[in-house]
């Protein structure tokens, strides 16, 4: 009799939030569960071995581990996801079913590491959004969304013929062993099995730098490590992780970081300022840093020359007199770098792709306050998914969009593309009315052009006023289009704030769902 194992899969059975109360206990598990914290600190013993527990953490039970609760604890908030691992046999030629499959990698019973955790989390929500919302409670869809959210903690082996993703494997475990040494890219190639120069083609190819740039990456993680301990010293620091020129390695740092090796290790005392259109001091708040000084020097339409003069000077004497150590500025100020770094260094933000989250992210680590940061995405995914089910029941088909009218012309916002689409269309699921624009983040046309739009609901921010935005907003309502829009018949369109700015930080986000929530009562 001959068998083959033919393949692992995981049956969705419910995700629910529960608390853990406080008080000791101790229980044995019965099911398959992950469990991801949401609120609660302490500690606790699985299987005999003393865990802490905190927020955004994932731990996964498996039945008959025992968990052990002791008397100091307080309680935990978390959400279960409620699953049977089976394993399908092939034997003989008929198929079989096993209530076993073989957990491996980073997926074992405990604490599962993750990467990302807000993501996790986002997914977990979700499938408690999807089991809650069916009414016919689709199996398939909910086990799908298992299956993806257990792929994604699953660090298994690439399947097939991948021996030049083995190849560059064992040349970055090369790396993260001899990084401190003085190693060169032959070295490096050597360890891989090729030649330096195939090698340095395939590095590129698979993880987007070259060889050189990913060791200065690793060099430059173990040394922020190491500044971040007690009296350490840049040249020491530079000499543990493999650079022989303390400028070479100072150079390089702030290349990558954003901010000089000696500047970081004070990193948490800093006094910050932030030269900023799109509201970077309101990522500095929460994050729970109060800059010292927060100017934007854009010079918006509409602003005469002599009076935009006048400003600029105002608020860079205030720059200078508050005496940062660090100034923070958006790409909108880039132009103003090199004045900048006259007043102190200075980190300008590029937005190639708008991933309002990176730059928060990115800021929060140049001021040692990732952990901050984590907590604040993890509260806003909450708080996302609490509001999007709120506007399933107030909303219910309505659809809604979105207006921005300049001096030049009247902008449709798309569904994508910009902070403030994604929160609206994807964050909170809100249905775009039509013709919804797809193609780009917004469709701009003048008052006459305007189609007429399908949509239930209109939000309208007028941008530049003092350029003459008034004048292209009553354009609009003489349109042929506006007495025919759903919205404009039932008195549903309302003014907003410049909720295009707000959508870049986690508070500006918050205060546009406050917002939404109103004008939706």
């Amino acid at each position: 009799m001959t068998s083959r194992l033919q393949s692992g899969i995981y049956l969705f059975s419910s995700v629910r939030k529960r608390t853990c109360g406080g008080g000791a206990r101790t229980f044995r598990v019965t099911v398959h569960v992950l469990c991801f914290v949401t609120e609660g600190e302490g500690v606790i013993r699985l299987d005999g071995v003393l865990s802490k527990i905190r927020p955004m953490e994932l731990y996964l039970l498996v039945p008959g581990m025992v968990v052990e609760l002791p008397h100091q604890s307080d309680g935990f908030v978390y959400y279960g996801v409620f699953f049977q691992p089976v394993t399908l046999l092939k034997r003989d030629g008929e198929m079989t079913v096993s209530p076993h499959v073989s957990l491996s990698g980073g997926f074992l019973p405990g604490r599962v590491r993750m990467a990302q955790p807000e993501q996790i989390l986002q997914a977990i929500l979700h499938m408690h959004d999807s089991s809650r919302a069916r009414a016919d409670k689709d199996g398939l869809q909910l086990r799908l969304q298992l299956e993806q959210l257990i792929h994604r903690l699953i660090k298994s082996e690439p399947a097939g013929d991948q021996r030049g993703d083995d190849r560059i494997d064992r040349s970055i475990a090369y790396m993260e062993r001899h990084y401190s040494d003085k190693i060169s890219i032959a070295q490096i190639a050597e360890a891989a099995g090729m030649n330096t120069a195939a090698y340095s083609g395939l590095f590129r190819k698979q993880k987007g730098q070259t060889p050189v740039e990913y060791l200065n990456e690793i060099r430059i993680n173990k040394a922020k490590e190491l500044l971040s301990l007690d009296h350490s010293r840049v040249k020491e620091v530079a000499s543990l992780v493999g650079f022989n020129s303390e400028f070479y390695f100072s150079r390089t740092f702030q290349r990558v970081v954003g901010v000089p090796p000696k500047l970081y290790t004070r990193r948490k005392q800093m006094k910050v300022a932030v030269v900023s259109s799109l509201g970077f001091e309101q990522y500095l708040h929460d994050i729970g840093v109060n800059p010292v000084c927060a100017v934007d020097f854009f010079h918006y339409p509409g602003v005469e020359q002599a009076e935009y003069k006048e400003f600029l000077r105002k608020q860079w004497e205030g720059l200078v007199q508050s005496a940062p150590d660090l100034i923070i500025a958006d790409e909108y100020h880039s132009n103003f770098r090199e004045g900048l770094k006259e007043i102190a260094p200075s980190v300008v933000m590029d937005l190639p792709s708008w991933d309002w989250r990176r730059n928060f992210m990115k800021i929060a680590g140049l001021l040692g306050r990732e952990e901050e940061a984590r907590e604040a995405l993890a509260r806003l995914v909450f708080r996302e998914a609490e509001v999007k089910q709120e506007f399933r029941q107030r909303l219910g088909e309505r659809r809604i969009t979105l207006i921005q009218v300049n001096h030049r012309a009247v902008g449709i916002q798309g569904t994508g593309g910009h902070p403030l689409n994604e929160l609206i269309y994807g964050r909170l699921g809100l249905s775009p009315g039509l013709p919804a624009v797809t193609a780009s983040w917004r469709s701009e046309l003048l008052p006459e052009s305007m189609p007429e739009l399908d949509t239930e609901l209109l939000l309208i921010h007028k941008h530049h006023v003092l350029a003459g935005s008034e004048t292209i907003y009553k354009r609009l309502l003489q349109s042929v289009a506006w007495a025919g829009i759903p919205a404009v018949r039932d008195g549903a369109v309302y003014q907003v704030e410049n909720w295009f700015a707000m959508s870049w930080t986690p508070s500006g986000r918050h205060y546009i769902m406050d917002k939404l929530l109103e004008l939706c009562n």
